[in-house]
């Protein structure tokens, strides 16, 4: 399996006989956005002294044992390439009867899937044996689970959770996750057989399920910080797209005066309750007309991704809708016009508890109550937060406030979107996008974190959704089959990724698991390689940027980050001993470069254009090209400094602005060519004065919130508040501020050239093998480094 030795994986599938079966409820075909019960009982004559649960389910699970949640997954992927879960449930069992119990929900969006579940419930023993406890098989029983609405609106982009949750608490059989439930009017499930074996649990659509290679993740139950408001709003039906929770929530209000809210500040803190009730007068006087809801908008202070938990205590029959959002408009809760996540629980009577099935990220969370003519008594409304379980090894202090604070909101972007998948927001899509995270995510994970575990898990992921064309699909936590739309540039940048990846773990057997995967990718660009070197006329959109960049014909920016992977690829062939492969690869490199200037680069303008279209220069200048040329040493020593000064410096030459993915290729560009001091100047300009100061806890999609001038014209509409491509400032702070480099793989031997700023620092940067210290304060520098490292401190680019 791709990387799997390096990172130490057990084999879960290493117990003699595999003895579960995958299993479904016995329908024609399941519906997509359904929900089922499974349930077994079973008999325990005495508690092993361990017991291992290996679960998987398509698409996701939640797990418990006599009653009590014993965990959620598996982790998002593509069906053939699907997760398989091991979790220790031994402290969950009782000598005697035993019950387990399992929600599974079939989110039925992709073609090439189908609803599966699957646990095999061991005791491990020696020599590699292991003894069944319980398995899925047709002793089982299951029941469509009705207390889920199936037919809600979906979000569609959402890769994960596109669908609102609708609950009825009402419809939940009472007890079925205990010892003695009567489920006798329960179905068998049908077991799934497979096409050439009846082995389990080889079974198409799914293969061979994959042992997890990631640590489940960390939570911690949150209360609000504020009540941002407490109103109310008239009731009207949506007749006409009811299925859509979000439009009244995103409907305005009036200060409370038919409806109840009483005592509200007791959702800030443990203890206490508040009471809500709906309107009643339309009950004493027909003539009264309308009925209100009352509203409770809570501020959780910065974007987090959370459960949301209800504990209320009221009359059945009584709802709650519950919407989510990063930020509001205009000082109003809106979220109808764009991510339209919410969700309704109905309640059952008497004191209850209910945690929605998915997470979401929010700041903001409104909670509009209907149904509710007897008061309901709210015991709380907490956010259980849900993320990837980071240490954070690497440190940044400054006595400059305004870097601290940069470094700070992009750190914490990286953790927002760092869950069971890398995401590129995790308000939107949580999506796991191949080129937001290869270009500059990962750098920032091993920079704050040191952790290797979620990137590897990445690349592996990233290298089985390869295309018949070579190119790596652009979403990688999920299925797709779009080789059409495909964005190019994202495919080399994952190469490249590849290459970093090897040198701070130092673990060879990526790059040869890999490394068949980038020949496929250079493969696929050489097919349009046209007589002068150059890649023209791809039939595949590059992405470059949000920006107004030219991609037609011969692209510059594209072909310099070809030049970048043809670089990547070269050390992989040469570390393979693959001699065909290096010399291609550094004869491509030859062509690129002694075509690029004859072919982009602009005289009387003194830098780089944008594209060449049949011999003519595009009109358009952009950063981009002219730091991707830089980064990778295209231009003349002459013709560099020129398009420093004059873009960077003096300003005179007017080009399409990077946003804030690419400006990590100008950032990188500009120390590479000494001149960090204006890297940080950058920094400064955009990450701090057009978010920080404007108050920004985590980095933002593009420079403004209301949105974009990708197409040339501004055009309002939302971006995101919390995007990792955006964060690039927390590793360039840490690793270009000490002169980084690898020089040898796993950091076994690295360069630093710290930086003599005009403000002390201290950076601690996390290696595989400890921490590299670096200290600047009143003008001297101090270094360490753990043992096992050896480190080249150079000065001002000569060694001291």
């Amino acid at each position: 399996m791709f990387g799997e030795k390096e990172n130490g994986q057990e084999d879960s599938f290493s117990h003699s006989t595999w003895r579960g079966h995958w299993i479904w409820h016995p329908e024609e075909e399941a519906e997509e956005n359904s929900y089922y019960y499974f349930r077994k009982e079973f008999q325990l004559e005495d508690i092993p002294a361990e017991c291992l649960a290996y679960i998987t389910a398509d698409t996701r699970y939640e797990l418990y044992l006599n009653g009590k949640r014993a965990g959620k997954g598996p982790p998002a992927s593509q069906p053939f390439f699907i997760y398989l879960d091991r979790r220790d449930v031994t402290e969950l069992l009782r000598k005697g009867k035993n019950c387990v119990a399992i929600v599974a929900n079939y989110r039925g969006t992709r073609e090439e899937s189908r609803g599966g579940l699957l646990l095999d419930m061991i005791q491990p023993l020696e020599n590699g044996r292991a003894r069944k406890v319980v398995a899925t098989d047709r002793g089982w029983k299951t029941k469509r689970a009705k207390a889920w609405n199936r037919d809600t609106f979906p979000v569609r982009f959402n890769r994960l959770t596109p669908f609102q949750e609708h609950f009825d608490a009402r419809e939940t059989p009472e007890g079925w996750k205990e010892v003695g439930f009567d489920d006798s009017d329960w179905r068998t499930p049908e077991v799934i057989e497979g096409h050439s074996s009846d082995r389990p649990p080889a079974v198409t659509p799914w293969g061979k399920p994959v042992p997890r290679d990631i640590p489940f993740m960390e939570r911690k139950k949150l209360y609000p910080t504020s009540i941002e408001k407490a109103y109310e709003s008239l009731h009207i039906e949506n007749r006409h797209r009811g299925e859509d929770l979000s439009i009244a929530l995103s409907t305005g209000g009036k200060p409370l005066q038919f409806a109840r809210v009483e005592n509200v500040e007791h959702l800030l803190e443990k203890g206490g309750e508040t009471l809500v009730q709906n309107s009643t007068e339309h009950l004493k006087d027909r003539a009264f007309d309308g009925i209100y809801d009352p509203c409770i908008l809570l501020d959780f202070g910065r974007v987090i991704t959370a459960y949301v938990e209800l504990e209320l205590e009221g009359p059945a029959g009584s709802g709650v809708d519950v919407g989510y959002a990063e930020r509001l408009i205009d000082g109003q809760f809106n979220n109808a016009l764009e991510c339209q996540f919410a969700d309704r629980y109905v309640m059952k009577e008497g004191l209850q508890r209910f945690r929605f099935f998915s997470w979401k990220a929010f700041r903001y969370l409104k909670l509009r109550f209907h149904d509710c003519l007897k008061p309901v008594k709210i015991k709380s409304i907490t956010a259980v937060v849900t993320r990837y379980p980071f240490q954070e090894r690497g440190k940044f202090r400054a006595d400059d406030e305004g870097l601290e604070k940069i470094f700070d909101i992009s750190r914490r972007t990286l953790r927002l979107c760092s869950h069971e998948s890398i995401m590129d927001t995790p308000w939107r899509e949580q999506a796991q996008w191949l080129g937001d995270v290869s270009a500059v995510t990962l750098g920032g994970i091993y920079s704050c974190f040191g952790d290797v575990k979620l990137p590897g898990k990445f690349l592996r992921q990233s290298a089985m959704n390869q295309h018949f064309t070579g190119l790596l699909a652009n979403v990688t936590n999920d299925v797709s089959r779009n080789w059409q739309g495909v964005l190019p540039d994202y495919s080399l940048w994952w190469i490249m990724a590849l290459w970093r990846h090897y040198l701070y773990t130092g673990e060879e057997s990526w790059i040869h698991e890999g490394y068949s995967h980038a020949l496929r990718i250079i493969k696929a660009f050489s097919r349009y390689i046209n007589e002068r070197g150059l890649v023209a006329n791809i039939p595949y959109k590059p992405f470059i940027d949000w920006a107004d960049v030219d991609r037609r014909g011969e692209c510059a920016p594209l072909n310099a980050i070809l030049y970048g992977a043809l670089e990547t690829l070269e050390k992989m062939a040469r570390l393979k001993g693959d001699g065909h492969s290096e010399k291609e690869a550094k004869n491509l490199q030859g062509d690129i470069r002694s075509s690029f200037a004859d072919r982009f680069y602009d005289e009387d303008r003194g830098c780089f254009v944008d594209a060449n279209v049949e011999g003519k220069l595009s009109s358009k200048v952009s950063e981009h090209v002219n730091a991707a040329a830089l980064l990778w040493n295209l231009p003349s020593e002459e013709r560099g400094r020129r398009i420093i000064k004059e873009i960077y410096e003096e300003k005179t030459i007017a080009s399409t602005e990077t946003q804030p993915f690419f400006t990590s290729v100008v950032l990188q560009a500009l120390d590479q060519w000494g001149r960090f001091d204006l890297a940080l100047q950058v920094i400064r300009d955009r990450w701090g004065a057009r978010m920080v100061e404007n108050g920004a806890q985590s980095t933002y999609e593009e420079w403004g919130i209301n949105g974009s001038w990708r197409s040339g014209d501004y055009k309002g509409f939302l971006r995101s508040l919390s995007h990792a491509w955006s964060a690039h400032p927390a590793e360039f702070l840490m690793r270009n501020l000490i002169g980084l480099e690898i020089l040898k793989p796993g950091c076994r031997e690295v360069k630093l050239d710290p930086k003599k700023t005009d403000f002390d620092y201290r950076v601690t940067f996390p290696t595989p093998h400890g921490p590299l210290e670096v200290n600047w304060e009143n003008g001297e520098l101090d270094l360490s480094g753990p043992e096992g490292i050896n480190i080249q401190y150079f000065e001002g680019g000569e060694a001291a």
